[in-house]
């Protein structure tokens, strides 16, 4: 299973948000969305996730 995360450091626009959507429906892909726009930001899961990921979109 391929997993792609999507890591958020501005509110998503609504054409993120409809790509996102449109890559959760298809099959054989993992999809994590992480924002950093929360007051505390978890750093550490971040740099976990971004190792077990097989591609990366910063939006």
């Amino acid at each position: 299973m391929n997993q792609i995360l999507h890591i958020l450091t501005q509110p998503a626009k609504p054409s993120v948000e409809q790509l996102i959507l449109d890559q959760r429906q298809l099959p054989d892909q993992k999809i994590l969305v992480i924002s950093l726009n929360q007051e505390n930001p978890d750093y550490r899961l971040l740099l976990e996730k971004v190792f077990q990921s097989d591609s990366i979109e910063c939006w």
